[in-house]
């Protein structure tokens, strides 16, 4: 029986991707807290006794080359490797080097991507193995059978290909106790280099944890990842303890919590806030809610027990497209919790997104004026995005057009459908406008001035002032959105 040896890689950024029209946004955004997905994988390994290893390779900086060679020398029986659809290119690139050079391993690819479209990732011969769901048990099992020389038809969770066509295993249950896992693999990882965004401060060190798994919500650009629909909690107790664990062994100040869905009810979040007061933890914490379900009574608990943000899921500004996207939410009541928030000095922070199907320049200038109205801090627009899986993306051409299928292309940050109407360089001015009228108001700069408290404050603001010229001013000049360096063969094509 072989020793099982696990390496989970989080794949290198190309330096094109690094230094492109996107290259800030992929430094800012995409890489300020740790991949907590491979890190809850690699902690179970460790209990269970299997000898593993994370390698977050984009924000160590690794080149491809380099990559290899850190896997060569770590000699792991089996790599696995996450992915995004957008970075899906990385992870068969870096899945490609490895068989060609890394010896004897198998390669199994996890994440987002893979758990709503396994068929389109095993289409690539670089990968062996597909985890289709969550990974904790799957890759336990998958990797003892590995070293026993068994077969794998008993592992659940897993897709493969034999004899030339795709071959599922019994689909794998989602994990009831969540209480059972132990803390993220956080020693593992090169936590200083997870830098939060400039506008996150003002506590540092600020570190990331994820208190539930899953969201039973329906918006139709969701596609719900690993976790699907079924929601589960840790259990209060669970989650205090991983917080105190974060301030007494990392130093945290700040915890953000990076749920899709830490408000799933008044009674869960009052559970959380009623135990971080029982034990007098203190340290400042941020979180996302829900306007449907927030309170000025529950904010305010939230705010003796040291929440300092709360993150509001917007996405539209006008109530039909609130709607048809399935938010379940009205524009009265996120107007009553921002306002509530804002009294209370949690420093509101709202999501928004553009180019819904149905969405009009009108509509899109409903949610313009929608934002500017409430009393936030700070926002952040994304581009309607239809993800494989989603359920807009069996109706998106009924209302616009593709204007690519390359996955890499699929970052939010940029527009790839467009809805009837509208053009792809309206679509990118009314971005730039959203950001631009909403930010360069006496009233925002007032309430950022507010929260200075120091030399490091006025660093991370001259940071944003650069990270918001890389991204309206520089960006603008360069009409290419897209690198041109990735693999071949990982768009859309197969999936519609």
């Amino acid at each position: 029986m072989t020793e099982p040896a696990v390496l989970l890689v989080n794949p290198p950024i190309t330096e094109a991707q690094r230094r492109g029209p996107l290259g800030a946004i992929i430094k800012n955004l995409y890489f300020n807290s740790p991949p907590l997905g491979i890190a809850y994988i690699a902690s179970y390994l460790e209990q269970q006794g299997v000898r593993v290893g994370l390698m977050d390779a984009a924000v160590e900086g690794f080149s491809p080359d380099e990559t290899v060679e850190r896997i060569r020398a770590w000699r792991p029986t089996v790599v696995g490797i996450t992915s995004t659809s957008n970075f899906f290119g990385n992870a068969v690139a870096l899945a490609t080097a490895v068989k060609r050079s890394a010896g004897e391993v198998a390669t199994l690819i996890g994440g987002p991507h893979v758990s709503t479209q396994a068929e389109h990732a095993m289409q690539f011969a670089c990968f062996d193995y597909a985890c289709i769901g969550e990974g904790e048990i799957t890759t336990l099992e998958l990797v003892r059978a590995l070293a026993a020389g068994a077969g794998v038809d008993g592992v659940k969770g897993l897709a493969l290909r034999r004899d030339g066509k795709l071959h599922r295993t019994e689909p794998r249950p989602m994990i009831s106790d969540l209480d059972r896992l132990p803390f993220p693999a956080r020693h593992l990882l090169p936590l200083a280099k997870y830098v939060p965004q400039p506008n996150d401060g003002p506590y540092l060190p600020k570190l990331s944890t994820i208190s539930s798994r899953g969201c039973p919500y329906g918006c139709i650009f969701c596609d719900h990842g690993i976790y699907g629909r079924t929601y589960r909690s840790f259990s209060a107790g669970r989650i205090v303890d991983e917080m105190e664990e974060l301030v007494d062994r990392w130093g945290a100040r700040d915890i953000a919590f990076v749920d899709s869905l830490f408000m799933i009810s008044r009674q869960r979040v009052e559970g959380i806030v009623d135990e971080i007061l029982r034990r007098g933890l203190r340290v400042h914490w941020t979180c996302t809610i829900r306007a449907n379900i927030a309170t000025r009574e529950l904010l305010g608990r939230m705010r003796q027990a040291g929440c300092w943000r709360v993150r509001v899921g917007v996405e539209s500004g006008n109530e039909e497209v609130l709607r048809f996207i399935r938010k379940e939410v009205t524009k009265e009541q996120i107007r009553e919790v921002t306002q509530a928030a804002h009294d209370l000095g949690l420093h509101p922070k709202a999501f928004f997104m553009i180019g819904h199907p149905t969405e009009t320049e009108a509509t899109i200038a409903d949610s313009i004026a929608f934002a500017r109205s409430l009393p936030l801090t700070d926002i952040t627009v994304q581009i309607n995005t239809p993800l494989p899986g989603a359920p807009q993306f069996e109706v998106f051409e009924q209302h616009g057009v593709l204007i690519s299928d390359r996955l890499e292309d699929y970052t939010f940050w940029q527009p790839v459908f467009i809805p009837h109407g509208l053009t792809k360089e309206r679509m990118e001015r009314l971005f730039r406008r959203f950001y631009l009228s909403f930010y360069l108001r006496p009233v925002i700069v007032w309430r950022h001035l507010k929260m200075l408290r120091g030399p490091a404050d006025i660093r991370r603001y001259l940071r944003a002032l650069g990270l918001t010229f890389q991204r309206f001013v520089r960006t603008r000049a360069d009409a290419v959105y897209h690198t041109s360096d990735g693999p071949e063969g990982e768009g859309l094509g197969a999936l519609r």
